[in-house]
């Protein structure tokens, strides 16, 4: 397993997601508003951003990028150990937080949590979220993911293909597109994802299907987070 420590900066990770990119890698980058006014006053909850190597063994192409991170009517807590895979870079306006598959661990995962609170009502996370790819794994796409977690690191229930992912991407194909969700519990108002174009870079590549393969890689990637949320729950108690 190979982590990086958070530093808390913008511009290592940019020149990073630069030369990862390169003119061979297409991207794709998108404006993301989640409304979390159902939250407030509810205690601490948390972000969770995953990126999956399809081949499971972290030699994936697949960059994603998380800048200009705001919570209006809310605060960013303490980044949750351990943070799994390379990751670099941190969440705020200014910073910029880079995930990649290339070094993403043992079990190509790399994966990063940091608590939060909400105190309005009319609370907003926002940020843009630049995909990248060198290309299409042969068997089993890469993909991203963006959850919220309770207080005992369980995601929020949502609409998305997994059920708990706010936003989800399978890098099935290029160009790379992204898929907002919405609370499917308790909560009123709904938590609603929305995403918005900003603008991409790419050369179009035929889709691959997604099927029983990727199935499996979604239980894997599943086991491996609830093995982390578990070491987490044991770190808090």
């Amino acid at each position: 397993m190979k982590n990086r420590s958070i530093k808390n900066s913008s511009l290592l990770p940019i020149t990073v997601c630069e030369r990862a990119a390169g003119d061979a890698a297409p991207s794709a980058t998108y404006h993301v508003s989640i409304g979390a006014g159902a939250l407030s006053g509810l205690g601490t909850y948390y972000v969770e951003i995953t990126l999956t190597d399809g081949s499971g063994r972290g030699n994936g192409g697949s960059f994603a990028s998380i800048s200009h991170f705001s919570l209006h009517g809310g605060a960013l807590g303490a980044v949750m150990a351990p943070t799994m895979g390379d990751v670099t870079g941190a969440l705020g306006f200014e910073d910029t937080l880079v995930l990649s598959s290339a070094n993403a661990g043992a079990s190509g995962l790399a994966d990063f949590v940091q608590a939060f609170t909400v105190h309005k009502a009319n609370a907003t996370i926002a940020f843009h979220l630049m995909l990248t790819s060198t290309g299409i794994e042969d068997i089993t796409p890469d993909a991203f993911s963006f959850q919220l977690l309770d207080a005992e690191f369980t995601p929020i229930a949502t609409t998305g293909a997994v059920g708990t992912e706010m936003i989800g991407a399978d890098f099935n194909s290029l160009p790379l597109t992204v898929s907002g969700y919405q609370s499917s519990g308790a909560f009123r108002p709904s938590i609603v994802a929305t995403i918005t174009p900003v603008s991409s870079d790419s050369r179009p590549v035929a889709p691959i299907g997604i099927g029983s393969l990727s199935l499996s890689a979604l239980l894997l990637r599943g086991s491996l987070r609830s093995r982390l949320r578990r070491a987490r729950r044991i770190r808090m108690g």
